[in-house]
Protein backbone atom coordinates (compact mmCIF):
# COMPACT_ATOMS: atom_id res chain seq x y z
CA UNK A 1 0.00 0.00 0.00
CA UNK A 2 1.63 2.97 -0.80
CA UNK A 3 2.10 6.34 1.79
CA UNK A 4 0.17 9.44 1.50
CA UNK A 5 1.61 12.78 -0.02
CA UNK A 6 -0.30 15.68 1.19
CA UNK A 7 0.37 18.93 -0.58
CA UNK A 8 -0.93 22.67 1.01
CA UNK A 9 -0.80 25.47 -0.05
CA UNK A 10 -2.25 28.03 -2.20
CA UNK A 11 -2.41 29.41 -5.89
CA UNK A 12 1.30 27.90 -6.40
CA UNK A 13 -0.07 24.34 -5.28
CA UNK A 14 -3.20 24.86 -7.35
CA UNK A 15 -1.68 25.34 -10.05
CA UNK A 16 -3.12 29.07 -10.76
CA UNK A 17 -2.27 31.06 -14.49
CA UNK A 18 -2.43 34.71 -14.01
CA UNK A 19 -3.18 34.60 -17.82
CA UNK A 20 -6.26 33.48 -17.59
CA UNK A 21 -9.21 35.38 -15.66
CA UNK A 22 -11.44 34.04 -13.28
CA UNK A 23 -8.63 31.39 -11.44
CA UNK A 24 -7.55 29.61 -14.31
CA UNK A 25 -5.27 26.71 -14.05
CA UNK A 26 -2.20 25.73 -16.03
CA UNK A 27 -3.54 22.01 -17.56
CA UNK A 28 -2.89 19.33 -15.40
CA UNK A 29 -0.26 17.64 -17.06
CA UNK A 30 1.70 21.07 -16.67
CA UNK A 31 1.33 21.82 -12.83
CA UNK A 32 4.20 20.53 -10.58
CA UNK A 33 1.73 18.44 -8.61
CA UNK A 34 0.85 16.55 -11.54
CA UNK A 35 4.35 15.89 -12.31
CA UNK A 36 5.34 14.55 -8.56
CA UNK A 37 2.30 12.25 -8.57
CA UNK A 38 3.60 10.74 -11.84
CA UNK A 39 7.22 10.97 -10.59
CA UNK A 40 6.89 8.81 -7.27
CA UNK A 41 3.75 7.09 -8.20
CA UNK A 42 3.32 3.57 -6.41
CA UNK A 43 5.28 5.30 -3.81
CA UNK A 44 3.25 7.68 -2.97
CA UNK A 45 -0.48 8.74 -3.56
CA UNK A 46 -0.17 12.40 -4.12
CA UNK A 47 -2.81 14.57 -2.90
CA UNK A 48 -3.00 17.93 -3.80
CA UNK A 49 -4.37 20.51 -1.87
CA UNK A 50 -4.64 24.36 -3.14
CA UNK A 51 -6.53 26.90 -2.92
CA UNK A 52 -6.02 30.66 -4.45
CA UNK A 53 -5.66 33.09 -1.88
CA UNK A 54 -4.99 30.86 1.02
CA UNK A 55 -2.98 31.95 4.24
CA UNK A 56 -2.12 30.05 7.27
CA UNK A 57 -4.53 28.96 9.48
CA UNK A 58 -4.95 31.09 12.40
CA UNK A 59 -4.53 28.46 15.60
CA UNK A 60 -5.89 28.19 17.85
CA UNK A 61 -9.20 28.73 15.87
CA UNK A 62 -8.69 26.69 12.70
CA UNK A 63 -7.23 23.68 13.91
CA UNK A 64 -10.09 21.66 12.48
CA UNK A 65 -8.54 22.49 9.01
CA UNK A 66 -5.34 20.75 10.21
CA UNK A 67 -6.75 18.04 11.82
CA UNK A 68 -9.41 16.95 8.70
CA UNK A 69 -5.83 16.75 6.27
CA UNK A 70 -3.65 14.85 8.97
CA UNK A 71 -6.11 13.10 10.84
CA UNK A 72 -5.77 9.36 9.00
CA UNK A 73 -1.98 10.14 7.70
CA UNK A 74 0.21 7.29 9.65
CA UNK A 75 4.05 6.27 9.75
CA UNK A 76 5.69 7.18 6.49
CA UNK A 77 2.76 9.56 5.27
CA UNK A 78 4.04 13.63 4.13
CA UNK A 79 2.12 16.66 5.01
CA UNK A 80 4.16 19.32 2.95
CA UNK A 81 2.76 22.66 3.54
CA UNK A 82 3.62 25.54 1.49
CA UNK A 83 1.88 28.93 2.59
CA UNK A 84 3.13 32.23 3.63
CA UNK A 85 2.97 34.41 0.49
CA UNK A 86 -0.21 35.40 0.99
CA UNK A 87 0.04 36.68 4.49
CA UNK A 88 2.75 39.05 3.14
CA UNK A 89 0.98 39.83 -0.23
CA UNK A 90 -2.46 40.55 0.69
CA UNK A 91 -2.27 43.35 2.64
CA UNK A 92 -1.33 46.89 2.85
CA UNK A 93 2.13 47.02 5.05
CA UNK A 94 3.82 43.40 4.68
CA UNK A 95 5.27 41.87 7.80
CA UNK A 96 7.18 38.84 8.02
CA UNK A 97 6.21 38.05 12.10
CA UNK A 98 2.66 37.39 11.18
CA UNK A 99 3.53 34.24 9.15
CA UNK A 100 5.86 33.25 11.00
CA UNK A 101 3.99 33.63 14.32
CA UNK A 102 0.85 31.92 12.51
CA UNK A 103 3.82 28.91 11.10
CA UNK A 104 5.34 29.06 14.88
CA UNK A 105 1.58 27.69 15.80
CA UNK A 106 0.90 25.52 13.44
CA UNK A 107 4.75 23.41 14.69
CA UNK A 108 3.30 23.31 18.38
CA UNK A 109 -0.03 22.03 17.06
CA UNK A 110 1.27 19.31 14.70
CA UNK A 111 4.15 18.12 17.46
CA UNK A 112 1.09 18.04 20.16
CA UNK A 113 -0.29 15.84 17.84
CA UNK A 114 2.04 13.40 18.16
CA UNK A 115 1.40 12.00 14.45
CA UNK A 116 3.87 9.28 12.98
CA UNK A 117 3.81 11.22 9.97
CA UNK A 118 6.82 13.69 8.67
CA UNK A 119 6.05 17.38 8.23
CA UNK A 120 8.03 19.45 5.45
CA UNK A 121 7.52 22.95 5.65
CA UNK A 122 8.70 24.91 1.79
CA UNK A 123 9.59 28.15 2.01
CA UNK A 124 7.95 29.60 -1.25
CA UNK A 125 9.73 31.17 -3.77
CA UNK A 126 9.91 34.96 -3.48
CA UNK A 127 7.81 37.81 -4.29
CA UNK A 128 10.10 38.76 -6.89
CA UNK A 129 11.28 42.39 -6.29
CA UNK A 130 9.86 44.84 -9.15
CA UNK A 131 11.21 48.10 -7.55
CA UNK A 132 8.42 50.63 -6.11
CA UNK A 133 6.37 49.79 -3.06
CA UNK A 134 7.12 45.73 -4.49
CA UNK A 135 10.19 45.59 -2.82
CA UNK A 136 8.77 45.76 0.87
CA UNK A 137 6.77 42.62 -0.44
CA UNK A 138 9.66 40.99 -1.63
CA UNK A 139 12.21 41.89 1.57
CA UNK A 140 9.67 40.61 3.93
CA UNK A 141 9.09 37.52 1.74
CA UNK A 142 12.86 36.72 2.90
CA UNK A 143 12.24 37.34 5.96
CA UNK A 144 9.61 35.16 6.42
CA UNK A 145 11.81 32.01 4.72
CA UNK A 146 14.43 33.04 7.65
CA UNK A 147 11.66 32.68 10.11
CA UNK A 148 10.22 29.48 8.62
CA UNK A 149 13.68 27.90 8.19
CA UNK A 150 14.46 28.84 11.75
CA UNK A 151 11.52 27.60 13.13
CA UNK A 152 11.74 24.00 11.80
CA UNK A 153 15.35 24.00 13.06
CA UNK A 154 13.83 24.31 16.62
CA UNK A 155 10.72 21.96 16.26
CA UNK A 156 13.19 19.40 14.63
CA UNK A 157 10.73 19.64 11.29
CA UNK A 158 12.27 19.17 7.37
CA UNK A 159 12.80 22.53 5.88
CA UNK A 160 12.85 23.18 2.30
CA UNK A 161 13.91 26.64 0.59
CA UNK A 162 11.97 27.13 -2.91
CA UNK A 163 13.70 30.34 -3.26
CA UNK A 164 17.11 29.23 -3.64
CA UNK A 165 15.82 26.96 -6.79
CA UNK A 166 15.56 30.32 -8.89
CA UNK A 167 12.52 28.60 -10.05
CA UNK A 168 10.60 31.47 -12.95
CA UNK A 169 7.91 33.20 -11.94
CA UNK A 170 5.04 35.18 -14.39
CA UNK A 171 4.92 38.66 -15.31
CA UNK A 172 2.78 39.09 -11.58
CA UNK A 173 6.61 38.68 -9.58
CA UNK A 174 4.66 35.99 -7.71
CA UNK A 175 3.40 32.76 -9.59
CA UNK A 176 5.34 30.00 -10.82
CA UNK A 177 5.41 30.76 -14.38
CA UNK A 178 4.56 28.09 -17.04
CA UNK A 179 7.98 27.02 -17.71
CA UNK A 180 8.79 27.01 -13.92
CA UNK A 181 6.85 23.98 -13.63
CA UNK A 182 8.47 21.56 -14.42
CA UNK A 183 11.84 23.16 -12.66
CA UNK A 184 10.15 23.14 -9.53
CA UNK A 185 9.09 19.86 -9.57
CA UNK A 186 12.53 18.28 -10.10
CA UNK A 187 14.06 20.14 -7.79
CA UNK A 188 11.10 19.18 -4.76
CA UNK A 189 12.11 15.61 -5.86
CA UNK A 190 15.51 16.13 -5.39
CA UNK A 191 15.17 17.80 -1.98
CA UNK A 192 12.61 15.00 -0.81
CA UNK A 193 15.27 12.03 -1.70
CA UNK A 194 17.99 14.01 -0.54
CA UNK A 195 16.38 14.21 2.91
CA UNK A 196 16.48 11.32 6.34
CA UNK A 197 12.73 12.45 7.16
CA UNK A 198 11.87 12.75 10.46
Amino acid sequence: MSSKLILYGDSNTYGYDPRGMLGMRYPEEIRWTTIVSRAISGRYDVVPKGMNGRELPYLPGDESILAGLTKELKEKDIFLIMLGTNDILLTNRPNASVPINKMEKVLQWIKSENGLFSTVVIGPPFIADMGGDMRAYHDESRRMNDGFEKLCLEYGVNYIDAAAWDVPLAFDGVHIAEEGQRIFAERLLESLERKELK
